[in-house]
């Protein structure tokens, strides 16, 4: 069948398929169920692990996928069987904890269904179909797939959407990230949608023309089927890449050769970003949660976090400069061991915090060390990110088991220095948290010299990864009063 053939076959790259597919096939399971998956790596002399993005593994820390912290790797020509109950709905992924595996395909959708007497969207679309998931993924610069199709340099690749006329769809979509990483725009030529989920957590609908999202972060829309019968692009643009692909309308013909004649639509779009709401656009700050943030929450946090992240240039040996990136000045090194499962087999002058500093740190410019925070399991929490980086790019974070509430955001002109962030916080004035439905997601984008803050109950105990920044971590742990 020449329509699935490679077109160059001089141009190649390494790839990772799941079951012999790319992306791995979709998992599309109930709430409360217990899923069972067993993973084999068959790579030679390379070791995985498996995330599973979105649920919090309450039962089952051990779960998470997060090597030589829930577990050890899987070495080459093994099985590990992943055991845990999928309690949060929606739209979620699972895919490999390295960047480098994901971006060769090691991912795939994992769809938590409700019954629709309890699903608070329901309403507002008539079919939800396993065929309307998106999965973005990038392989190099230029290209953005689109469920794992390449669109150039012929339409015979693009993904395909088949729908009937004058109906309303739920898409689900979720970009997994790749090489760049940077934040893409989806679009449906001609088209409205109507945004209803961010990260499988329902919100207050909010109609656009476009949408745009960055790695990790899922999205659910419904598309309703209002135009003539015809063939649409669904366009997806990154910082410098393109993906494209079909909604095809029951009765009209597969294929177009106008794919560079753009329609255009209301130029409205929706933001998953924090800024300020303006005509034209609605940022993540003006959108509201379908879910009511808990009454503990709005009280004065028990427990707070000031992670102030970014990178700074360093000198090696008194021979070269190298870009070196860090949280609260600390590197990110992995244990020896499993922190959950081999406690006792890592040296504690390994593991550090802001005020714990290890000798061997002492009089360096670079600390390299496990940086773990402690929470008291049941407190009321806060995290006020402050993004230092002396780049332009934004950064992404995300918070593995659990979800948070996003109640503050203030943009610098400068970058934040992390003891003014204090005072100001202390003072009442860092920026006036919002109770009113906070939006709540497991992903946040952090924008260039911004401060974000952070709201989660922790009552989920273990040892949780908070990840960004260029492979750099804080491992947070949730403990009992008894523990040691």
């Amino acid at each position: 069948n020449c329509e699935e053939c490679t077109f160059n076959f001089t141009n190649w790259k390494e790839i990772i398929a799941v079951n012999r597919q790319i992306p791995g096939p979709s998992i599309q399971i109930c709430q409360n169920d217990v899923l069972v998956v067993d993973v084999t790596n068959k790579i030679p002399e390379h070791s995985l692990t498996v995330h599973w993005r979105g649920q919090p593994n309450n039962e089952a820390p051990y779960m998470d996928g997060v090597p030589l912290i829930t577990q050890c790797p899987i070495p080459s020509y093994t099985t590990f069987q992943y055991k845990f109950r999928v309690s949060s709905p929606g739209t979620h992924l699972y895919h490999a904890f390295s960047d480098q595996d994901r971006s060769r395909g090691l991912l795939g959708a994992l769809i938590v269904r409700q019954p629709d007497r309890i699903d608070p969207l329901r309403k507002y679309y008539d079919i939800d179909s396993k065929h309307h998931i998106i999965l973005i993924s990038e392989t190099s610069d230029k290209t953005l797939l689109i469920n794992g199709r390449d669109p150039f340099p012929t339409g015979a690749a693009l993904s395909i959407f088949n729908v009937k006329r004058n109906k309303r769809y739920r898409f689900r979509v979720a970009y997994t990230g790749g090489k760049l990483g940077c934040p893409v725009t989806l679009s449906i030529d001609n088209h409205l949608i109507k945004i209803i989920a961010l990260d499988g957590n329902p919100i207050s609908p909010s109609v656009a023309d476009s949408i745009i999202l960055s790695k990790g972060e899922r999205v659910d829309f419904v598309l309703k089927t209002n135009q003539d019968t015809n063939d649409y692009f669904l366009r997806v643009k990154s910082c410098d890449g393109n993906g494209l692909a079909l909604i095809n309308y029951e009765g009209s013909r597969k294929g177009r050769d106008d794919r560079d004649k753009e329609l255009k639509n209301d130029e409205r779009s929706f933001d998953t970003a924090l800024c300020e709401s303006k005509i034209g656009r609605v940022c993540l700050g003006g959108v509201k949660s379908l879910q009511k943030i808990p009454e503990q929450l709005k009280k004065q946090p028990e427990k707070v976090m000031y992670l102030s992240f970014g990178s700074r240039i360093v000198n090696v040996n008194g021979e070269f400069s190298s870009r070196v990136y860090g949280i609260n000045n600390l590197t990110f090194s992995y244990p020896s061991s499993p922190l959950l499962t081999q406690l006792s087999q890592i040296s504690l002058s390994s593991v550090c915090d802001e005020v714990n500093v290890p000798e061997k740190c002492l009089g360096k410019d670079v600390c390299e060390c496990v940086h773990v925070e402690y929470v008291r399991l049941g407190s009321s929490t806060e995290i006020i990110l402050i993004n230092q980086d002396i780049s332009d790019e934004e950064h992404v974070f995300h918070l593995h088991g659990y979800r948070f509430y996003v109640v503050g955001f203030r943009q610098f002109d400068d970058a934040p220095v992390a003891e003014e962030i204090k005072l100001l916080d202390q003072q009442n004035v860092l920026f006036k948290r919002n109770f009113n439905n906070p939006i709540l997601k497991d992903t946040i984008r952090v924008s260039k010299n911004s401060v974000v803050g952070l709201r989660f109950l922790a009552d989920n105990p273990g040892r949780f990864v908070c990840f960004f920044v260029e492979r750099q971590w804080v491992i947070i742990e949730i403990f009992r009063v008894l523990d040691t």
